[in-house]
């Protein structure tokens, strides 16, 4: 018991720091066996078909080059910027040719639009001188018939059946002849035989004047009353006078 009582504290820490100092390091993280290790710097090769065939290649160029008198980097930039240059120039000749075409084009369609437009003009200029000679033939036609209201007639007169044939018109007389049956208003009314006048109508003072008497008479008649039938009158008078 005595013997128990003189044995020395023991120190629990101590032992334990011990302890911890001679512990085994961590293992080390195991490494990522998927990623591979970069290579290691070889000389670069070629195979000798491919090297070969490049050189094969780079020989058959020059004899081409030398067959078109390129002799360097010079004379082929040379002849690319010629081959661009003469490109240019078909293309902007081609161009030209379509421009001269379509300029063709545009002329020979206003050639057809003239042309139109002329054949239009003569139509309706033929159109307007057949009025003309309808026109003309019916005031002769009808005053020959008596009828003195010559502006009253065109009016009433249906002429779309009267034609101009080779120059002459046709179908005038019929209109005429229907205007005095259906429209007598139309004729002039002959003015009573004077007493003592002869029934054969024969007129000695009138048959002595001259020619020349008559038309003056008949250009005053028409002067002073403005009629056109006395205007007509009076130039029927002076064609028959000038035969």
């Amino acid at each position: 018991m005595e013997q128990s009582k003189s044995l020395l504290p023991l120190n629990l820490q101590h032992f334990a720091e011990e302890t911890e100092d001679r512990a085994e390091p961590a293992a080390a993280e195991p490494k990522n066996t998927d990623t591979p290790e970069p290579p290691k710097d070889e000389a670069k090769t070629i195979p000798y078909d491919r090297f070969k065939q490049v050189n094969d290649d780079l020989k058959s160029f020059k004899s081409t080059f030398e067959e078109l008198g390129i002799d360097g980097v010079d004379s082929l930039k040379a002849l690319v910027e010629d081959y661009n240059a003469k490109k240019t120039a078909e293309d902007e000749r081609k161009r030209s040719e379509m421009t001269e075409l379509e300029r063709l084009q545009n002329d020979l369609k206003a050639k057809e639009e003239a042309e139109k437009t002329l054949a239009q003009q003569l139509e309706d200029l033929q159109k307007a001188n057949e009025r003309e000679k309808i026109r003309n033939e019916f005031i002769k036609v009808a005053t020959s018939n008596d009828i003195a209201y010559i502006d009253d007639a065109l009016a009433l007169a249906d002429l779309s059946a009267v034609k101009v044939e080779d120059g002459k018109v046709v179908g005038v007389e019929d209109v005429v002849k229907t205007l005095v049956d259906n429209k007598p208003f139309l004729v002039k009314k002959k003015a009573p035989k004077p007493i003592g006048q002869s029934s054969n109508g024969s007129d000695t003072g009138a048959s002595e004047k001259t020619a020349e008497q008559l038309l003056e008479e008949a250009a005053q008649r028409a002067k002073h009353s403005g009629r056109p039938e006395d205007k007509v009158a009076y130039a029927k008078l002076k064609r028959e006078l000038s035969k």
